[in-house]
């Protein structure tokens, strides 16, 4: 033993077990055949052509019997034909209203009302012959005031085929069409009125309207490839964006200007 090690009869040394303190489970590791119980199954009951076609379909293609996952929802907008890329939605006097947009370069307006048993749902394609996937909706209707000649309510549209269309957000009318983004990413509006809209396009711009008027206000360069997220802060001060070229900035509206910029590694942003 050397002479670092701590004799075990020191006081305070950790107790060695020695084979008389061994614990030793008297229970029997098996098991006795006199207290089995046999069950029969009867292996020649005919099994219904239901419950056949039922194990059918939930063995998959490497033969392993899958779970079914129960449906919680409690209703299904079934329109488009391909995956749904985008989503936006506004409740109001109990109507729930929802944009959708997807990969079938389509985009739709639904209006639900009503409780469980009574609900009636409005569904309304949008006009615009989109050419590419819909990648962006939104609403500016949690910006509009009580008069609603002062400020229109809105529902923009947002396209990989660079469009933005702007509709009526009750009718589903079209109302016009911003152009200027090769494509575009998401859409966000101003806060103060929900009549500026702020969108992001895939060559590393960004784009300011004003929508009533048709008018870009300004354009934002400065990101290296795609815009991929951004918004408007809470006050409306400023402009914010995320970028794959890995940046975050910060911009002033009015001026265009690039007040900050975050650079947050090689790895692009995807969402802010």
């Amino acid at each position: 033993m050397t002479d670092n090690m701590m004799d075990q009869d020191e006081p305070g040394a950790a107790p060695i077990a020695g084979t008389e303190d061994d614990i030793v489970d008297d229970v029997t590791d098996f098991i006795d055949m006199k207290d089995a119980v046999e069950v029969q199954v009867d292996d020649d009951a005919p099994m219904d052509d239901e419950e056949h076609n039922n194990i059918e379909e939930k063995v998959g293609e490497d033969n392993v019997i899958q779970t079914a996952v129960p449906d919680m929802s409690t209703i299904q907008l079934k329109s488009h034909t391909d995956s749904v890329y985008a989503v936006a939605s506004f409740i109001e006097n109990g109507q729930l209203s929802i944009l959708s947009g997807g990969g079938d370069d389509k985009a739709f307006m639904y209006k639900i009302s009503g409780a469980n048993g009574e609900r009636s749902t409005a569904m309304t394609p949008l006009s615009h012959p989109h050419t590419d996937t819909v990648s962006s909706v939104a609403y500016n209707l949690h910006y509009v005031g009580s008069d609603p000649k002062k400020t229109p309510r809105l529902a923009a549209v947002g396209s990989y085929d660079g469009s933005i269309i702007i509709y009526d957000a009750d009718t589903g009318t079209q109302k016009l069409k911003l152009e200027g983004p090769s494509d575009v990413e998401w859409m966000d509006f101003h806060p103060k009125g929900g009549t500026v809209l702020l969108t992001g396009s895939g060559d590393g711009t960004l784009w300011m309207f004003h929508v009533p008027l048709n008018r870009c206000m300004q354009v934002f360069v400065g990101h290296e490839q795609a815009v991929t997220a951004g918004c408007f802060s809470p006050d409306g001060k400023w402009a914010l964006s995320a970028s794959s070229d890995g940046t975050l900035r910060i911009w002033a509206p009015k001026t265009g200007l690039n007040k900050h910029v975050f650079r947050l590694g090689d790895a692009g942003l995807t969402c802010m």
